[in-house]
């Protein structure tokens, strides 16, 4: 028995070790840049991941905790407690002061005597003597409120910013007031009722905090938890599927996608396969140039070709103004240029398919069929559809594929418009985009929802339509094969 010998004085390229560390580290990459995304992507569907909580701050995480311990030890603390209710009764003082004031202010105005000067002079040093108080106790409330000074650190405040500016904002309006005599009547009067406003507001918001100060660091805490419980990624299980099984404009997506499947399919397919059969005829001259005219859209960016046909077919479109379309506002005749848009992008693959199988066909079988009598429906038939059923069918299956992913097409000519409310019968009713396809449904959760977490389980769903197409597609054709 003879052995197949390697030859020695035969050259390789690379050492077997050479190419393996060559080689592998690409497989691991290509492996590694293709499964992790589709693992993260089914992990997801079952999580409530949202723009927030997918990547969360640690910072944020970290000052709302600490701003929540903060409100708890102010909650509790009898000291702080104590201190907060000498300060806040002081603030309701002044407040009752300033306000008292800015009222004698107006009706001295308004009864606008020979001494008004006089009067207004006597009220604005009052006024100035009140607010003067307030902001010597301004700091303080800033102060006892102030998590980081207690040893929380955190950007969260406990008092609104908005309540510390209306107290600079009222004291330099005082500021203003005091040169009363430099003021036209009006814009005193205005300045006064402005800076009254301002008190209102003020006085209202520090009268309820000094009332229900522990109700007030509860509803804190409250809101706080709900920040922090929204950055908080979780694993839902099938809640996300849930909801999406019981909302209307999912059922509208799905409806859509599967009637844009069933028009555009059938339309881009015979248009495909009818052109090719038009072209392969010999009695055609100056095929190879019209059929490179053919293959323009294929050629066209897509984006050129989309931005092309939203023009044509917008209201004020030539096609547009000449059929009588409204693509933003009418739901059907934005569907309709969704199908005519698809089949003049896909008709190209189809039609050189097509080609490429009606190219083995022999022109002797062909020409053996018509000596014997075969008409030209006959040896359609019986020659030539056999010949390119395969590889079309293989096309239809790969172009049902593209439709049922359908995205750009929507989106680029109207988003998916227009909106309006859907009513599913037994689902109930929702106001959405009326011609969103499935992925557009997800995207837009994504991008105007926010749901990264729903968007992916219907993507999911997405993913196992087509699964379940494709296995159905194969048994069948498997069966008749047989």
């Amino acid at each position: 028995m003879n052995r197949r010998r390697s030859n020695p004085n035969k050259n390789y390229l690379f050492p077997t070790k050479v190419a393996l560390a060559l080689v592998l580290p690409s497989i691991i990459l290509y492996m590694f840049f293709n499964i992790w995304p589709i693992v993260f992507s089914i992990g997801i569907a079952f999580t409530n991941a949202t723009r927030e909580n997918i990547l969360p701050n640690p910072e944020r995480i970290k000052g709302l905790k600490n701003a929540i311990a903060c409100a708890n030890y102010l909650k509790t603390s009898e000291e702080y407690k104590e201190i907060a209710r000498i300060l806040l009764a002081n603030v309701m003082d002044y407040m009752e002061s300033i306000k008292s004031t800015l009222i004698s202010m107006l009706k001295v105005i308004e009864a606008n005597n020979s001494e008004v000067y006089i009067e207004l002079g006597q009220q604005v040093a009052k006024l100035s003597s009140f607010v003067r108080r307030l902001t010597r106790v301004r700091p303080d409330i800033a102060r006892v409120f102030n998590c980081s000074a207690l040893g929380y650190e955190t950007s969260v405040e406990l008092l609104p910013r908005d309540a510390i500016d209306k107290i600079d904002r009222l004291i330099n309006l005082v500021g203003l007031l005091a040169n009363y005599q430099a003021l036209d009547a009006n814009v005193f009067k205005f300045y006064t009722e402005v800076g009254l406003n301002i008190t209102n507001s003020l006085e209202v918001y520090f009268l309820k905090l000094e009332e229900d100060y522990e109700d007030y660091l509860e509803k804190f805490i409250f809101s706080a938890n709900k920040d922090l419980d929204r950055l908080q990624l979780k694993i839902v299980v099938l809640d996300n599927f849930a909801r999406l099984f019981s909302d209307p404009r999912f059922y509208n997506s799905l409806y859509k996608t599967l009637l844009f499947t069933v028009v555009s399919v059938p339309m881009k397919v015979l248009l495909g396969v009818l052109l090719a059969l038009f072209y392969s005829s010999p009695m055609i001259y100056g095929k190879r140039v019209m059929r490179a005219f053919l293959l323009v859209p294929w050629a066209t960016p897509f984006l050129l070709s989309a931005i092309t046909w939203k023009f044509m077919y917008l209201p004020n479109g030539p096609l547009g103004m000449a059929f009588n379309l409204n693509v933003n506002t009418d739901e059907w005749d934005a569907f309709i240029v969704y199908c005519l848009f698809e089949t003049w992008l896909a008709y190209p693959f189809i039609m050189t398919i097509t080609q490429g199988a009606l190219s083995g066909l022999s022109k002797e079988v062909i020409e053996a069929a018509y000596i014997d009598g075969a008409g030209l429906w006959s040896r359609m038939r019986k020659i030539v559809f056999p010949l390119i059923s395969k590889p079309v069918t293989i096309a239809t299956i790969l172009t049902t594929g593209a439709s049922l992913q359908a995205f750009m097409i929507p989106l680029v000519i109207n988003g998916g418009y227009p909106i309006g409310e859907i009513r599913v019968p037994y689902i109930g009713s929702a106001v959405g985009y009326k011609n969103e396809v499935l992925i557009l449904f997800g995207y837009n959760r994504i991008m105007i929802d926010n749901e990264y977490g729903y968007a992916a389980s219907m993507y999911l769903v997405v993913v196992l339509i087509i699964v379940a197409y494709v296995t159905l597609w194969f048994t069948i054709s498997r069966r008749f094969s047989r």
